[in-house]
């Protein structure tokens, strides 16, 4: 039977639409809840781990837009994954059409990136080119904190050496959609809670340098290059858009003793915008757009505007529940 015209139209708007982003209501496995619409935002709630009660196992669920639910990896709730190692983080791509999942301490195997293409529903596995750690019995460096490119071409995973204030060794960049991975060394930056960041025109990335207390950001080309250093405080930022608003002309940090507010600097010349205190909880901090931030909010995770007032609550966290999520950027045009 051939469809009516109309029908065909309606299906053909439906195929071209973007993925389902999900609705307000309670998250699973824990007594959270996302409370506004998620559907054309500039930024996703991509993946979220969780610790309901005391003597409850963690648990991890990604979104699966197909599914319109929030659903565990591989069906297991533990952030083990048997022999293919530890799930570090998960992350979506601004055109939501890649999901990456982070694989760690995977027993005589390299760290590796689970490279699901959710246009093709292809899935491969892409081992990070990583060199081991002497001091550690030949077991391979750390990855953690893969991050992705404003355009979305490229995934960033960070390498370090662990210790109190771990050093890094430089960065992976993969590739989509060809998969081809390379290692940048870029030695002895202060790897903290995100690590590396991207610049807003995806042609480097910036991070912090020096000492907890006494840090500067600095800023590298793909090569490992440096490019300019700004002497300002805290770590950049890593959730919604990034560090640098959608302009380029500001950029964000974490910052203050046990990052207790979000400084927002000068791109051009480094000096200070504003500050604003935020809610301590884990460290979400990024832009949502050119005039508004992604930080903890007294109830649990929502949208600011430049002067601390709470435009908004994304999710609301349950009672003494630790609550971890992961905001992708996500592309709205």
């Amino acid at each position: 039977m051939i469809p009516h015209a109309g029908a065909a139209l309606a299906l053909a708007a439906v195929l071209a639409a973007p993925p389902a982003q999900p609705a307000p209501g309670d998250l699973p496995g824990t007594t959270s809840k996302i409370m506004a619409d998620m559907s054309g935002r500039p930024v996703q709630l991509s993946y979220y781990r969780y610790l309901a009660k005391r003597d409850s196992r963690p648990g991890q669920r990604a979104w699966d837009p197909d599914k319109r639910a929030f659903v565990t990896i591989n069906g297991l709730t533990s952030v083990s994954v048997g022999d293919g190692g530890h799930i570090a983080d998960v992350t979506v791509s601004p055109d939501e059409r890649w999901q990456a999942i982070h694989l760690q301490y995977r027993p005589r195997r390299p760290p590796a990136v689970r490279m699901a293409d959710r246009e093709t529903g292809r899935t491969i596995e892409v081992e990070l080119p990583v060199g081991t750690d002497p001091a550690r019995q030949g077991q391979y460096l750390n990855t953690q904190w893969p991050t992705w490119s404003p355009d979305g071409r490229t995934l960033l995973v960070n390498v370090f050496a662990p210790g109190s204030e771990p050093r890094s060794e430089g960065i992976v960049l993969i590739d989509v959609p060809s998969l081809k991975a390379r290692f940048v060394r870029i030695e002895k930056a202060l790897i903290t809670v995100g690590g590396f960041q991207w610049t807003r025109d995806g042609k480097g990335v910036v991070v912090r340098w020096g000492k907890n207390g006494r840090s500067s950001i600095r800023q590298y080309d793909l090569n490992g290059v440096v490019q300019r250093t700004w002497k300002v405080r805290g770590r950049p930022a890593g959730h919604g858009l990034g560090t640098f608003s959608p302009s380029g002309r500001r950029f964000l940090t974490a910052c203050q003793a046990l990052e207790s507010s979000a400084c927002v600097w000068d791109t051009a010349t480094g000096k200070a915008v504003t500050r604003i205190k935020v809610a301590f909880r884990f460290p979400v901090f990024g832009w949502y757009d050119e005039e508004h931030l992604l930080v903890p909010v007294r109830d649990g995770y929502g949208v600011t505007d430049l002067k601390g007032k709470v435009v908004e609550t994304l999710v609301k966290v349950g009672a003494k529940e630790a609550f971890f999520p992961r905001f992708d950027a996500r592309n709205t045009r």
